[in-house]
Order: structure tokens, then sequence, then C-alpha cells
């Protein structure tokens, strides 16, 4: 029977992978067993306490040690056979990478759940929607940056030259930015969007000969629901390119109503038709104080007046433009000031 166990297979003997094969299978259990107790002691524990941040790194620990407990195992198992001198440098390679990349799973683990926890929710409660679209990119970044050093560290330690690898990245990322110009265009005008904020979502806006609001704003484009109801898509690279008129944000709307009145009006009915322009302005609760009347023109068939006067912000201009000349109609109608029209008079000569 014993010397059953003495046969020598790949320069090991039977007894030597019997050892590897126990401490392997038994480093898998131990992580199992450490996995429950985790689950059922450990976090348990740490609901009792106030703080969420114990939770929170318990729950993110929890995994990445399990799978460094089986790392653990394995290399001890390794060590228990009898390999060649550059297996077990590549081996020791493969683990030190494996040890780095398991390290930084546990860093973006912690970094996406406290940004879940603490940041995510601040942001939902504030009054600026962009903020919350801006939150999974910035978040997505930040995860590629560190997952990106972590790769690059776990190669340098496993004996890839990575001098020579950046310097290939470089060199095919040029390629591609080439390739790709609109798309890289078009990424950092929607960054520019994100960070200086010419429009938030909901806002009306004119750009590029379109007038209408907000409706969506991603990392390639925005889109633009007209006046007209149709949908316009715009590559975000506009927004660095082009004049934005952000109406939403002006603090009134002007509006310049031009009257024309019969020239058989009199100086007094004149006087009338601007002191009666003056009280609607007054009177209109969405009409701020700012507003005026001028005699200006005499025109081919026409007396001129010009009105001004200013909607507030955050009414609607159309509706408010609606009521203002329903009461001038009704209210000229009433004084009995005729609105001129085009007329010629001819004079017959015998």
């Amino acid at each position: 029977m014993l010397e059953d166990c003495n046969f020598v297979l790949a320069g090991n003997t039977a007894t030597q992978w019997l050892w590897a094969a126990a401490l392997f299978l038994g480093s898998l259990a131990v992580s199992k067993l450490v996995y429950w107790l985790i689950g059922n002691f450990v976090k348990k524990l740490a609901e009792k306490t106030t703080t969420k941040l114990d939770d929170i790194l318990v729950d993110m620990f929890e995994e990445p040690f399990v799978f460094c407990i089986a790392l653990f195992g394995s290399h001890l198992a390794l060590n228990q056979l009898t390999l060649a001198e550059s297996a077990e440098v590549w081996i020791g390679r493969i683990y030190t990478a494996l040890i780095i990349l398991n390290v930084t799973w546990f860093v973006v683990r912690t970094f996406d759940a406290l940004m879940d926890t603490y940041v995510y929710p601040r942001m939902r409660q504030s009054e600026g929607s962009m903020d919350k679209h801006v939150f999974p990119i910035v978040r997505k970044m930040l995860n590629m940056i560190v997952w990106s050093i972590g790769i690059i560290m776990a190669l340098n330690n496993a004996g890839y030259d990575i001098t020579a690898m950046i310097a290939g990245l470089g060199i095919g990322g040029l390629a591609l930015a080439m390739a790709a110009q609109d798309s890289v265009s078009n990424f950092f005008g929607g960054f520019t969007i994100f960070t200086d904020k010419p429009f938030s979502v909901g806002d009306r806006i004119k750009i590029g000969g379109y007038d209408g609001n907000v409706s969506e704003v991603g990392m390639r484009s925005f889109r633009l629901r007209t006046l007209d109801g149709t949908e316009v898509v715009i590559p975000n690279s506009q927004v660095t390119n082009s004049m934005i008129e952000n109406v939403t944000r002006a603090p009134a709307k002007k509006i310049k109503l031009e009257l024309g009145l019969t020239y058989a009006t009199t100086p007094e009915k004149m006087a009338e038709a601007q002191e009666i322009l003056k009280g609607i302005a007054k009177n209109h609760a969405d009409v701020n104080d700012n507003y005026a009347t001028y005699f200006l023109t005499f025109g081919d068939f026409s007396l001129g007046i010009l009105f001004v006067y200013y909607i507030r912000s955050g009414a609607d201009a159309f509706q408010v433009q609606s009521e203002v000349n329903m009461e001038i109609l009704r209210q000229f109608n009433a004084a009995n000031l005729d609105f001129a029209f085009p007329s010629q008079t001819l004079y017959m000569a015998k």
C-alpha cells in the first residue's frame, strides 16, 4: 500500500499531491466558513452600532477577504510541490498580481458603497437635476482610474514592461483619437455642460436656430423639445461652438408691441390710449413695474404707439401676452379708440 503511494507524477510523489490537494480543499472550506461567519455574526454586530461606516466596510471586505483566504490556501498547496525554478518565479508573480487586483477590488467596492451611502442621497435632495446626471459618470470615471492603476501595478509586478506597453497604448490612443474626433469633442462638450452648466434639464434655450426646452442630456448629445413639439438631437460639441440663449434664466421677458391708431385720433385720445396701456401693465400680476408707452411715429396710414413691458420669470409668456392683448382690445373698443389699417386716399383731378 505504501509502495502505491510513492509513485512519482510530474516530479512529485503521491504524498505531496495529496497534501497539496488537502490544503487547497481545506482553504476553500475555511473560506466558506469565514464567509458564513461574517454574514451571520460580524454583519449583525456591525448593524447594532449607530454608524453606517462599519457596516459598509464589513460588507465590502467580505468577498475580497474570502478570496484572499483561497489565494493563501492555494499558495500553501503549491509550496508542497517540487516545481521548477522558473515556474516558482512565475507563480510568485501571478500571486502578487492577484493580491494587488484583490486590494483594488476592495478599494473600488468600498468607494462605490461610500458614494451610494453618503454622496448620492445628498445629490437627490439637491434641486439641480444636472448633479444627478453627473454622479454616475464621475463614479465610473473614478472607478476606471482606480482599476487602471491597479492593473498597471499588477502587470508591473508580473514582469511586464509597463513603459513599452504605455507607449504602445499612447500610439494606439492617438490613432483612435484621430479616428474619433467627433466623439471626443462631443464627450468634452458633455463634460462642459455638466461642469459649466449653461443650461439644465427643463430650461428653454435657443441654439443653432432651434428654440425649445431641454428634455435630456447625455455624454454624446442632448435632446431639445421645440415649441412645435418635435424633438431635436444636438451634439454636445455645439455647446462649445455656438451661442446659447437661456430663456428660462432671464429675469424677465421683454415684449415690444407696436399699435397704430387712425389719424382721426385727437391728442387727448392719444394720451388716454397711453394711460390705458400703463393701467393694463400695472394691474397684471405677471408684468413687472418696468413698463413704458411712447407716441413715436406718424406712419403712412396710422399714428404709432410703442408699448414696452416685461413678463416676470417663470410665467407663461404666451398666456400673459394673450391676456394683455385681449385687455387692450377690450378697453380700446370701450374708449372708442380705432385701430388703423392700411388705406389710401385718392384725389381725382378734373
